[in-house]
């Protein structure tokens, strides 16, 4: 059975890996989430996992915190039983740093989020295999591709 537990490890907590995420990183959009990730070689991050990630619910989009947290905690529990999606990643031994930015206006369900993450996840994977993983912005609709941000 796999290990569904979400370790501290697997948080994004340093301010100096943050900053380099979202100035050097890769963005991508599967609404309602936004995606911004970095393949960095593992032994960078002192952490053995396959990704360590943020979630950023901002408080210009969700006005009450009651909602901002219930939106962090359904992100976070879509992570938790998709972040499989990521595991062949490891064996390349690199450590996608990952940033979850909301995007939508409104309260979405756990299933559309759940959705998004699937989605996100799967083609964060298949980016960091090809080597494709930087400097790029990549959305899904009309003129999708922008200039690093």
């Amino acid at each position: 059975m796999a290990n569904f537990k979400l370790y501290k490890s697997e948080k994004l907590c340093s301010k100096i890996e943050i900053e380099r995420l979202y100035a050097q990183g890769t963005s991508m959009i599967a609404y309602p989430l936004r995606a911004v990730f970095l393949a960095v070689p593992a032994h960078d991050t002192g952490h053995p996992v396959a990704a360590r990630f943020l979630i950023s619910i901002p408080k210009k989009r969700i006005r009450h915190a009651v909602n901002r947290v219930l939106l962090r905690r359904r992100t976070r529990e879509a992570y938790r039983l998709n972040r499989a999606l990521l595991e062949p990643v490891t064996s390349q031994g690199k450590t996608v740093l990952i940033g979850f930015n909301w995007v939508a206006n409104d309260e979405r369900s756990y299933a559309t989020i759940e959705r998004s993450m699937r989605e996100l996840l799967s083609k964060i994977a298949k980016r960091v295999e090809s080597g494709v993983e930087s400097g790029t912005e990549i959305g899904d609709r009309g003129s999708g591709i922008f200039t690093n941000h």
